[in-house]
């Protein structure tokens, strides 16, 4: 059962870094039970002081796309802090994915249930979100470590 939730596709979420300040996430996809789809950007943001929407966040910029537990924003450590402007589902698809560096993997739109499995090379690989559900500490660690990767 679906239960109600304190955000929505389309929302713009501050991830708080392990160091130092947030990254800002986009909620493409929730499948209403803990699921959600999300586009995450590699600018560090120190304070949410000055952060406000709408938010002109583009999907190809995204540093980072995953399928991750909610956890994070349903006890408030994720912050809604907005939304992105025209909002439209379609321009933030559900990507292939790859798992083990040989495996295509696609999701529903709707449910994010995997829908296909479909062997392939590791080129065919290469350019694809790595497949997998991260919790949401995960995710801030992940995050965190991209940010110090393109600050070396």
């Amino acid at each position: 059962m679906a239960r109600s939730l304190p955000y929505a596709t389309g929302d713009v979420v501050a991830v708080p870094l392990r160091d130092e300040g947030f990254a800002l996430g986009v909620v493409a996809r929730a499948d209403g039970k803990g699921i959600a789809l999300g586009y995450f950007f590699g600018q560090r943001v120190d304070t949410l002081d000055n952060v406000a929407g709408p938010f002109d966040l583009e999907p190809g910029n995204a540093s980072k796309i995953c399928r991750f537990g909610d956890r994070g924003i349903i006890k408030g450590l994720w912050q809604v802090v907005g939304r992105v402007a025209e909002w439209d589902p379609e321009q933030w698809p559900v990507p292939t994915f790859c798992r083990n560096g040989e495996v295509l993997v696609q999701y529903d739109d709707q449910t994010l249930k995997i829908v296909s499995e479909l062997k392939s090379s590791p080129q065919g690989c290469k350019d694809l979100p790595e497949d997998g559900l991260e919790g949401s500490g995960f995710v801030e660690i992940k995050l965190t470590r991209l940010l110090e990767a393109q600050n070396r």
